[in-house]
């Protein structure tokens, strides 16, 4: 019988053995603290204990940050030349270029390219190791369909892996990979082929009749003469059995009972360890989670659930269709306030309800932006009146500089323009040449060193509104830019800013032709619409404001029959 060392590892639970048959290196992680979590990502970490009782040296870590994971790779191979199968089960998130994928620690950040090797776990690495045991070893990576841009030259997802010659690759979801380690890899005589899932691909070396926890030898036939008596072997097992309650009982869990059931099938204790398996598993969350995973949620519905959970004020930490544990805290939340069950998983009649109360948010956060806006659209037009309507240039420059994404914004700058024409025509050739000297170049100093040289000249009005232009522009230039980055961080497709934009032209908003192109039309439009909400004016979009836009507009995304 083999004797097992437990030794911790910044965190991780490291199991080694004295004469281990294998090594294996599993990482789960789903809560990642900058980028989206996985859900269900760290679910493998339970597989431990199989492999231990397969005989393995196991390595694991849930949640693991930098300097977890490249420890436990450390730990992986200095213990990997030591066995005679090897194994690396990593589910999480992971980002590839052309020629490499990496594994991403809990605490990755969005990086350029030059960071990866450093900051992220690059498979290739991993493959060295396994290449050196032929026929007998796997890598196992979980993760979601996830794609889009990462960071430049950087995509999410594993992209194509080329495993070298004798390595099995696997590539699933986080909850299949876990079936497949306990259902398969740990059994003794299953072949690798025996998948739980039609969502699980096998890649690279893979036999029909090929087996990662070989069967154990057959016993030799008993010297009968020298056995104890049938009576006396009944009694021993018996007083095993009882041993083996005992330690079961001692332990209260699920794995425990469900070992001793493996253990002694016909034991004397057998139904009441099966009794205590349904009273540990049968809790109310477990009831509501298998009650949310019947409905089978597709992504669209699951992104639609979080969209009015955040309508409502419940931040689920991104609009993903991946309940990770945002999504979770958020149900929280909203069961809390309408005096359910804390369970964290929806039922039919709560996504409903949801919904719902979704649909009358939405519509009251409609009503008032247009009686803001109405509002706001009175006093505009009654400074227009006063101002623009006049005629004159005081007037325009005046109103814009009250009013710069008005209603009578646009006309406004139009007739400056052509101001601006009419002054260049009659004004004489020295100060235009000023002008347009000015213009070319279009920075502070410029158009300062104008009104120097020609203080009193033709273009004196319109050198001094672009000073100040350019100056606002500085003063909102890092808002913008954080703004600016929030929105890429979104990965909108064409698709979807031509749905947005067709939601600014419906609300009157005129963000200009609706072609998936964001220009300054669209920017200003949504100006306009951030104004009327009391949302920051930066002309971007982010979470709150996507949401907001598109809460009449996707209400048949859910469909629940």
């Amino acid at each position: 019988m083999k004797k097992l060392l437990s030794v911790a590892l910044l965190g991780a639970t490291l199991a080694t053995s004295a004469m281990s048959d294998g090594v294996a290196l599993i990482i789960g992680n789903e809560d990642y603290r900058r980028i989206n979590d996985l859900r269900r990502g760290d679910l493998v970490y339970t597989t431990r204990t199989a492999l231990e009782r397969s005989g393995m040296t196991v390595i694991a870590a849930r949640d693991a940050g930098r300097d977890t994971v490249f420890e436990a790779l450390t730990a992986f191979g200095e213990r990997a030349q030591a066995g005679d199968r090897l194994l690396v089960a990593l589910s999480g998130r992971f980002a590839h270029t052309n020629s490499e994928t990496y594994f991403l620690p809990v605490d990755t950040t969005t990086m350029p390219l030059a960071e990866m090797p450093g900051k992220a776990l690059p498979l290739s690495v991993v493959l060295t190791y396994l290449e050196t045991f032929p026929g007998n070893a796997v890598l196992a990576l979980a993760t979601d369909n996830r794609t889009g841009k990462f960071s430049e030259l950087v995509r999410h997802g594993i992209g194509d892996v080329e495993v070298p010659q004798g390595v099995t690759l696997v590539r699933t979801f986080p909850r299949t990979l876990t079936d497949y380690i306990t259902q398969t890899l740990t059994q003794p005589g299953v072949a690798i082929t025996n998948v739980p899932s039609k969502d699980l691909r096998l890649s690279g070396f893979v036999g029909k009749a090929q087996v990662f926890t070989p069967a154990p030898l057959p016993d030799p036939e008993p010297d009968t003469a020298s056995q104890p008596s049938q009576q006396d072997g009944v009694a021993t097992s018996r007083v095993q059995d009882l041993l083996a309650w005992r330690r079961a009982d001692s332990a209260n869990s699920v794995a425990a009972y469900e070992a001793y059931v493996r253990a002694f099938p016909r034991g004397q204790f057998v139904r009441m360890a099966e009794n205590r398996i349904r009273a540990l598993t049968d809790t109310p969350e477990a009831r509501s989670e298998r009650a949310e995973q019947a409905l089978d949620l597709n992504r669209d519905q699951r992104r639609q659930i979080q969209r009015n959970l955040s309508l409502l004020g419940y931040n689920t930490r991104g609009i993903d269709g991946i309940f990770g544990n945002g999504t979770r805290a958020a149900i929280v939340g909203w069961q809390k306030a309408n005096n359910l069950g804390q369970t964290g998983f929806l039922d039919r009649d709560q996504i409903v309800r949801l919904d719902e109360q979704a649909q009358r948010r939405a519509a009251e956060l409609e009503a008032e932006a247009e009686a803001r806006r109405q509002a706001q659209l009175a006093r505009d037009r009654a400074f227009w009146s006063e101002t623009g309507a006049i005629g004159d240039e005081a007037g325009y420059r005046i109103y814009l500089e009250r009013f710069p994404d008005g209603e009578f914004s646009e006309l406004a700058r139009a007739r400056l323009n052509a101001i601006e024409r009419e002054k260049r025509r009659a004004t004489d050739a020295r100060d235009r040449q000023l002008w347009d000297e000015a213009s070319i170049v279009n920075s502070r100093q410029a158009y300062a060193d104008y009104l120097t040289i020609s203080p009193n000249g033709a273009f004196r009005d319109e050198a001094i509104a672009r000073i100040e232009a350019i100056d606002e522009a500085e003063r909102a230039a890092s808002t913008n830019s954080r703004a600016a980055r929030e929105e890429e961080a979104l990965n909108l497709n064409s698709t979807t800013r031509r749905i947005l934009e067709s939601r600014l032209d419906r609300l009157g908003l005129k963000p200009g032709k609706v072609d998936g192109t964001f220009d300054d039309n669209t920017r200003r439009a949504i100006r306009r619409y951030q104004q009327a909400r009391q949302l920051p004016e930066t002309g971007y979009l982010n979470e709150n404001v996507v949401v907001r836009l598109l809460a009449d507009s996707v209400r048949s995304v859910l469909r629940l029959n």
